[in-house]
């Protein structure tokens, strides 16, 4: 596939800013495609893991970060494990997914599905401690605006016991709640920090 790639396309410092909070080195990447061919979602997705990484090495920022492959990622590693560089392609992926989420950058409606997921399921484990079913599936219906999905398979769930009425919390949930600010916190120093990185005078 041919690129046509523009100056103004361009971030120089991406690269380096991928590469100080996923602490791989994005640069070494060859293109072999091992990762891509190996990748279970590959064929669910617009491109593959590879395809990423080439856009980071480039400077392509909006590109990277909108990618639906970021957001398709089951994170089984196994892009990681067929590396011949060593990369943790994985780990990669991972860091362009928290960029993506603290520039609150714009997604196509697919990877917007799997953001509000995300959230959801990060939401319900931080309210209630513990992951409650209920909690999931009411936090992405409401936040996603599909207000009425899988709502008529409640009773058979509720029937067969596979899920509760009412959320179950756990004790002493504000010291998790604390954790999750200081890991939120963290996360934001790191990624701006990682912003400010200069790349290497050679990269490619």
């Amino acid at each position: 596939m041919r690129w046509i790639i523009s100056e103004k396309d361009r971030q120089e410092t991406f690269l380096a800013q991928v590469e100080t909070v996923s602490g791989q080195k994005v640069a070494d990447c060859y293109q072999c495609g091992k990762c891509s061919a190996g990748c279970p979602v590959t064929a669910d997705a617009r491109s593959g893991p590879t395809n990423v990484m080439r856009q980071v090495q480039l400077g392509q920022k909006e590109d990277a970060l909108a990618n639906d492959m970021v957001w398709s990622c089951a994170g089984c590693n196994t892009c990681s494990s067929r590396c011949p560089e060593g990369i943790d392609t994985a780990c990669v992926l991972d860091a362009v997914r928290a960029i993506a989420l603290h520039e609150e950058v714009a997604l196509d409606m697919r990877s917007e599905k799997v953001r509000t997921f995300y959230r959801s399921f990060l939401d319900s484990v931080r309210d209630f401690g513990r992951l409650s079913e209920v909690g999931l599936m009411g936090g992405y219906n409401i936040n996603s605006g599909r207000l009425w999905t899988n709502v008529g398979k409640a009773p058979w769930f509720l029937l067969k016991g596979k899920i509760g009425i009412t959320a179950h919390r756990v004790r002493n949930i504000t010291r998790l709640e604390r954790v999750f600010q200081r890991i939120r916190a963290a996360d934001h120093a790191h990624i701006a920090q990682a912003a400010q990185a200069q790349p290497e005078e050679k990269h490619l």
